[in-house]
């Protein structure tokens, strides 16, 4: 028995250090358990799930793409999926190379893996109401070898369609441009492609024939496409690609503006003042 001021205090300050160093031990090999416990569960919920074992490193869409989108290195990244989990038809990130450069058929949302059915070269047949957008409509007008363009129309192209048409009670025949900067959804069967225009198809083919071009119009445009075809001839002009802007003093033309020498002049100097000449390997505007 410990008198008062006997030295008893001393001891019992080691022991609490002591018992403090135990209760840190004893913590960390509990959350050292708690840790592997843990992982020991999520291996075997994995496995439960399939989603353990290998993982096979595939194509993803980095970003947006749209459909008739030339794909670019920049759009695509690589993920790993559970081989239990992978994707129909998906591509190894092994064929990166071989599929830059190639078009999409459909879009693909940011994070998608890429298909092969996504793209337009993989596939002989594309499902057309899939890349018509909201509240829009396809219609198809016939076409020939000369008002296709000779063959190097190609979807995603951007056109005008103009139409000839007899004034009712006149007689007189005017040409007026009914719509312009209208998208291009398919060029006869073709819904895409990754050639660029001119090609010829292998082993030196020509073209296959074309009667029918597709377009992207609104229900309203749609009514006045066929009624002015039913009414008249109609005709295709392209648009470069980066040219969006809508002429919008346009009034149409007649025999009376062919032979009036002031109208045709006025068109010549309108044209001169942005004439485009084209250079092998350049392009220069006068």
């Amino acid at each position: 028995m410990c008198d008062e001021g006997a030295g008893c205090g001393p001891a019992r300050k080691g022991s609490g250090k002591v018992n403090r160093k135990i209760v840190l031990l004893f913590s960390g090999i509990l959350a050292l358990l708690a840790v592997v416990l843990m992982q020991l569960y999520k291996a075997n919920l994995a496995e439960e799930l399939g989603v353990a074992g290998k993982r096979v490193p595939i194509l993803v869409a980095k970003e947006d793409i749209a459909s008739f989108t030339i794909i670019e290195r920049s759009m695509l990244m690589v993920r790993e999926y559970p081989q239990n989990y992978l994707p129909p038809r998906f591509m190894s990130k092994l064929l990166a190379d071989d599929i830059i450069g190639q078009t999409t058929s459909y879009s693909v949302k940011k994070g998608d893996a890429i298909l092969t059915t996504d793209l337009a070269s993989t596939q002989s047949e594309a499902k057309l109401s899939r890349v018509i957008s909201e509240k829009m409509r396809a219609l198809a007008l016939p076409v020939d070898r000369v008002t296709s363009f000779g063959g190097l129309l190609r979807p995603k192209d951007h056109v005008d369609i103009l139409g000839t048409f007899q004034k009712p009670g006149e007689g007189d025949v005017e040409t007026v441009t009914l719509l312009q900067n209208v998208t291009v959804l398919a060029v006869g069967a073709q819904l895409g492609s990754g050639r660029a225009g001119g090609d010829a198809g292998p082993a030196g083919r020509g073209r296959a024939r074309v009667d029918t071009v597709t377009v992207l119009v609104t229900p309203e445009e749609a009514e006045l496409l066929v009624f002015a075809q039913d009414r008249g001839e109609l005709s295709i002009t392209m648009r470069n690609e980066e040219d969006v802007n809508t002429e919008m003093e346009l009034s149409g033309k007649n025999f009376a503006d062919i032979f009036q020498p002031k109208v045709r002049a006025r068109i010549q100097a309108k044209r001169d003042e942005g004439v485009t000449i084209l250079t092998p390997g350049a392009k220069r505007r006068r």
